[in-house]
């Protein structure tokens, strides 16, 4: 482990409540346009803010977009503009059970376009596909099932695709891969990671691989060939990617077991895979820090944590929720339960003689080339993992 003298520290930028009323959180970021970006939080609104100053824009609050009966704002994501005529829309979904689009740029606050789950499920994940125009929700459990549920924004009376047996507790992740629009990830307490060609409509069919980890805080595609998996109770693991054309021999998953007495911190709060490489980001409240640590891919995956960036004082002694890295600026932004959105920058001091935050990293590109495809593996072993949450959770259902 690197010594604190060793550590690449981040200074604060800029920092802003949001115009959020006392008490708040911030739960989530994502990317809105070429120079903001947009927040969700626990007084139920979505605001959107420049990357720059962090200050909220002109007709950026849109208030109260979840309301009801034990509802509240769960997921945000950005709509590709290429897929609703260069519009610039976000994606919300809620506790109400609907996903809502918001044309950021309309004066008017109201969605552009609802869609409710079945039995107003509450939806617990989201994703907008990068091949335009398709929105997945993933819900909680209800009356036995949670449902993978997509809408064809052209079209969405109603959806155009249920996957609705593959899971049996709450769905906590979905993402689609990088290059194949079709391939779709969901992870779930159920302890699941499940992978779908999600141009088969026959769920069994659709279903390409199973990863059986551990309660699912976290899941995602590294680059093209890889897929990981970060329990509630932060254990990490990486799998390859099964390839159902190629039949290989498949290679052992790399286990890291719990990551909190690797990384000496108390709770990680995602992966962090940009275009220039991979970081686990964990933090302590105790000692009010936050780290981003390298997953390097050679010879196989692991962590190098002699190069670890570190950001002191990060948002005091409150959880950091989500963390954002924006590559051209290279600047990073959090959000956390203090009700803060802050930005980070390499030290002025450091920036002439220290190299890139990205540059030493690999690319996303190399990392994935590092897992061999192997052949299709249909597993559906659920094996009726225990829900596992942990103590503080990071996300708001």
């Amino acid at each position: 482990m690197a010594s604190p003298s060793q550590y690449r520290l981040l200074h604060q930028k800029s920092q802003s409540s949001l115009a959020l009323p006392a008490g708040s959180y911030v739960y989530s970021l994502c990317q809105s346009g070429i120079d903001a970006l947009a927040a969700i939080s626990s007084d139920n609104s979505l605001r959107r803010f420049d990357r720059e100053t962090l200050n909220v824009l002109p007709d950026g609050v849109f208030a109260d977009i979840h309301p009801g009966h034990g509802g509240g704002v769960t997921c945000v994501c950005e709509v590709d503009p290429s897929g609703v005529e260069g519009k610039n829309m976000i994606a919300t979904s809620g506790r109400d059970g609907t996903v809502k689009l918001w044309d950021v740029r309309n004066k008017r606050r109201d969605a552009v376009l609802t869609v409710t789950t079945d039995k107003s499920a509450p939806v617990t994940a989201l994703t907008c596909s990068p091949d335009p125009c398709t929105i997945v929700a993933g819900t909680e459990l209800v009356s036995s099932q949670s449902s993978v549920i997509f809408w064809d924004i052209r079209s969405p009376s109603q959806p155009c695709l249920q996957y609705v047996e593959s899971h049996n507790d709450d769905i906590t992740e979905l993402q689609f891969h990088p290059t194949r629009y079709n391939v779709l990830l969901s992870g779930s307490t159920d302890g699941l990671v499940n992978i779908y060609d999600t141009t088969i409509s026959d769920e069994d069919e659709a279903l390409l691989q199973v990863v059986n980890h551990g309660s699912i805080h976290r899941a995602g595609f590294l680059g093209e060939h890889a897929i990981y998996a970060l329990s509630h109770d932060e254990v990490f693991s990486i799998h390859p990617f099964n390839n159902p054309d190629e039949n290989a021999v498949e290679p052992a998953a790399i286990q890291f077991g719990d990551l909190r007495p690797v990384l000496q911190n108390d709770y990680v709060v995602q992966v962090l895979d940009v275009r220039g490489g991979t970081f686990v980001v964990s933090g302590k409240t105790s000692e009010q820090r936050l780290d981003l640590t390298p997953l390097v891919p050679s010879p196989k995956f692991d962590l190098d944590l002699a190069n670890t960036w570190r950001v002191p004082g990060a948002h005091g002694e409150e959880l950091v929720r989500s963390v954002f890295l924006d590559d051209n600026s290279k600047t990073i932004f959090t959000c956390g339960e203090d009700g803060h959105v802050r930005s980070w920058k390499l030290d002025e001091g450091r920036q002439e003689g220290a190299k890139d935050l990205l540059s030493k990293l690999p690319s996303k590109r190399t990392a994935s080339e590092d897992i061999v495809r192997t052949k299709k593996h249909r597993s559906k072993d659920k094996g009726h993992q225990e829900k596992r949450h942990k103590e503080r959770g990071f996300k708001p259902y």
